[in-house]
């Protein structure tokens, strides 16, 4: 390889792990709609990182339902009093087009057949769920260690 090229894809490498760093994040604010059931139930304490995935509504937000990961090495990621769908969730977020999702689905109980890729109705939205949404947007949550 000639050292131009080295030196482009270099540079090359160093933006694309730098420009990351001045993204812009955000808050979210809203009660769980519905959560992952396979990602809830399947959490093991090890090395690897577990994931809860969850659908916020969002009513001061420009998508009224939005879609938020968690990812941690614990196996508690959001606190058990949220999956009531009654209080306010608050979350630091950055935006991630790569886990948008088009026509998700929601249902108020499980079955084997219908557990991958449903959210699960926290009680509070079983009687109200949500219309049909064209695509919901992303969001990663900032993990923050509490002082």
């Amino acid at each position: 390889m000639s050292p131009t090229k080295h030196s482009l894809l270099t540079l090359i490498a160093i933006l694309a792990l730098w420009l990351p760093s001045f993204a812009k994040t955000s808050k979210l604010s809203g009660k769980m709609v519905g959560y992952d059931v396979m990602q809830h139930a399947s959490k093991q304490a090890s090395a690897l990182q577990n994931q809860e995935t969850v659908v916020l509504e969002t009513p001061t937000q420009k998508q009224k339902y939005v879609k938020v990961v968690f990812s941690s090495f614990g196996t508690t990621q959001i606190e058990p009093k949220y999956f009531a769908g009654t209080e306010l969730l608050n979350v630091e977020v950055l935006r991630d087009h790569t886990c948008d999702e088009h026509s998700p689905r929601f249902v108020s109980a499980t079955s084997a057949e219908q557990m991958a890729g449903t959210y699960l109705l926290t009680d509070a939205f079983k009687s109200s769920p949500p219309a049909k949404i064209r695509i919901l947007e992303c969001y990663a949550a900032i993990y923050r260690k509490k002082k």
